[in-house]
């Protein structure tokens, strides 16, 4: 039956590789980025001590202390005043962006002077619309790669405690916003005809950096009235408490020390609508294996994008498990990873994806929420929000969809082009409220979603073949208590609590990561979720066996195994 290949899942595109084979990748990229003894003072010395960390080495093993010896050369000039100037070495402010990165990374107050004179460079180098660019000097209208590189070791810098004038973010926000094309991609440098292209790595850039700004300016939706820093709590688990540094304290003009919080000229809502933009034309154009640019440079646009939304997909796109299969694919016998690009750096930007290094800064576990711990657990309906609506289906705008069962599951079947939020909120209030009878007519369509691709949609199936009160549909939802995706499993129990009226669902507590502390390891939650869902299972088979048909109780196979074998020969 291709419902059983289904959830041996081992074996389908769709599913991640295991865990063990995603750490023995990165180690063999470990390895091959270490046959080098010495990057030199580059952006890329600066990148391999972060690939390296995000990948779990410690900070003071001998090969990241000979990597920071390069960074901190950067910064054994002093000027008149004897204050320390930071003077990066090759790859500019790419350099500059990477390093602050790992400094923030390893131990913002150990190296906090370093951090803010790097910081003061960043924003010394910011071109006068707004980018950045490789060389200050060059009147040019910016570079999307480049900016990219100085959004992110800005925002490392304030997550370190370094206060980045409004000013900066809101140059970088109009900047963006009047080079990104119409529907909604970028291009490398917007000025340079030759370039100019729309690319999908320039456009997951772009994209991933109106997130940066975005979440600078306008920190929870509202007007930035002080100092961001999203994760106070690991900061002060992990750092203790960090003086917020005013970077304009010692510049002596007053337009400048007003524009250190000052009231930005973007607004949140033209934001808000780059940001969508830029999210639709990622999700219509998602092209893993062969995009337009450095493939690998996208993946980590990809990553750094899914991390900042916390969610595991991106429209109907399982973007870990995409991303990680392709790469451990197309891995080299000598551990590198080789594309369009110097196999350097793509060996670091495979790292750094497989090692969900944007989810490490964020504390992120890309745990989707429950659809059973929401309101469709009740059978109120969908929650509003699936762990950002705009990421995972892609649509600005939600569309009324008529509430006929047929049309709601030809959308569920063609999840791509389908409002997956409005369908799925439809054909809930559809089956809630309508005949019953209907979607029992509709039984082997609702089972072939079951073995969808997107998981939302196999959820949304779960759910409806729990309210066929059939009990034959039951092993499909026993089986689906296995499925690669936490949150079908999760509504695979409250479906069979639903058809048995089992409310407490056999003892089985309804999310297994509940309770769990939030610093435990990938590893360890993996082995919970296991643990639980084999659990569950067994407790349920169990309680199916003696409420099953008549029909299948007496299926031969079952009653022969039922008698002890013959001890005669």
């Amino acid at each position: 039956m291709v419902l059983t290949l289904f959830f041996t899942f081992q074996n389908t595109a769709f599913c991640q590789p295991p865990q063990a084979q995603i750490d023995a990748a990165i180690q063999r990229g470990i390895s091959y980025l270490k046959r080098r003894e010495n990057y030199g003072r580059t952006g890329l010395n600066a990148f391999v001590a972060y690939a390296l960390i995000k990948a779990g080495e410690s900070p003071e093993s001998p090969y990241i202390q000979n990597c920071m010896k390069n960074i901190l050369a950067d910064h054994d000039q002093k000027n008149e005043k004897g204050e320390i100037v930071y003077k990066p070495g090759s790859d500019y402010n790419y350099c500059a962006g990477v390093q602050l990165m790992v400094l923030e990374a390893i131990s913002p107050e150990k190296y906090h002077a370093e951090i803010r004179t790097t910081t003061e460079f960043l924003i010394s180098t910011q071109q006068p619309g707004g980018s950045w660019f490789y060389d200050q000097d060059v009147a040019n209208n910016g570079d999307t790669s480049v900016s990219q590189y100085a959004i992110l070791g800005l925002w490392a810098a304030e997550r370190a405690g370094v206060l980045v004038p409004t000013r900066v973010w809101d140059k970088a926000a109009r900047w963006h916003l009047t080079t990104q094309h119409q529907n909604g991609a970028f291009s490398y440098q917007p000025d340079n005809i030759r370039e100019g292209g729309i690319k999908h790595t320039m456009s997951v850039a772009g994209t991933g950096s109106l997130h940066i700004i975005s979440m600078q300016l306008y920190p929870d939706g509202e007007l930035r009235s002080g100092p961001v820093n999203k994760n106070n709590k690991t900061m002060k688990k992990r750092f203790g408490f960090l003086e917020k540094v005013d970077l304009v304290k010692k510049e002596k003009t007053e337009d400048d020390q007003k524009n250190i919080n000052t009231k930005p000229t973007v607004s949140h809502s033209a934001l808000e609508g780059g940001k969508k933009r830029g999210l639709t034309w990622i999700i219509n154009n998602y092209n893993y294996r062969t995009p337009t640019g450095w493939p690998i440079y996208y993946l980590y646009g990809i990553e750094r994008i899914g991390a900042i939304a916390n969610t595991k997909m991106i429209g109907p796109h399982d973007w870990y498990s995409d991303g990680a299969r392709h790469l451990l694919e197309t891995q080299e016998e000598n551990g590198s990873f080789k594309a369009l690009g110097s196999v350097d750096p793509n060996t670091c930007l495979a790292i750094v994806f497989l090692s969900k290094a944007t989810g490490k800064t964020l504390g992120r576990t890309y745990k989707p929420e429950p659809v059973g711990s929401g309101l469709l657990a009740g059978g109120r309906g969908l929650p509003k929000n699936l762990a950002d609506v705009q990421m995972r289906n892609g649509k600005v705008e939600n569309k009324t969809l008529a509430g006929d069962l047929s049309e709601l599951l030809a959308q569920l079947e063609d999840p791509a082009t389908a409002d997956l939020e409005a369908t799925q909120e439809t054909l809930v209030e559809t089956i809630t409220l309508g005949d019953r009878e209907q979607l029992i007519q509709q039984k082997e369509r609702v089972l072939k979603l079951v073995e969808a691709r997107a998981p939302d949609v196999r959820r949304t199936a779960i759910w409806a073949l729990s309210r066929m009160n059939d009990f034959r549909v039951a092993p499909y939802l026993i089986r689906a208590l296995k499925d690669p995706d936490l949150g079908v499993r999760i509504e695979a129990r409250n479906g069979l609590c639903t058809l048995s009226r089992k409310i407490r669902g056999l003892g089985m507590p309804e999310d297994p990561l509940a309770d769990v502390d939030e610093n435990v390891d990938e590893k360890k939650r993996i082995l919970i979720v296991d643990q639980w869902s084999d659990e569950a299972t067994k407790r349920w088979q169990k309680w199916y066996n003696g409420v099953k048909p008549f029909d299948e109780k007496f299926d031969l196979y079952e009653v022969l195994n039922q008698f002890p074998k013959s001890k005669a020969k």
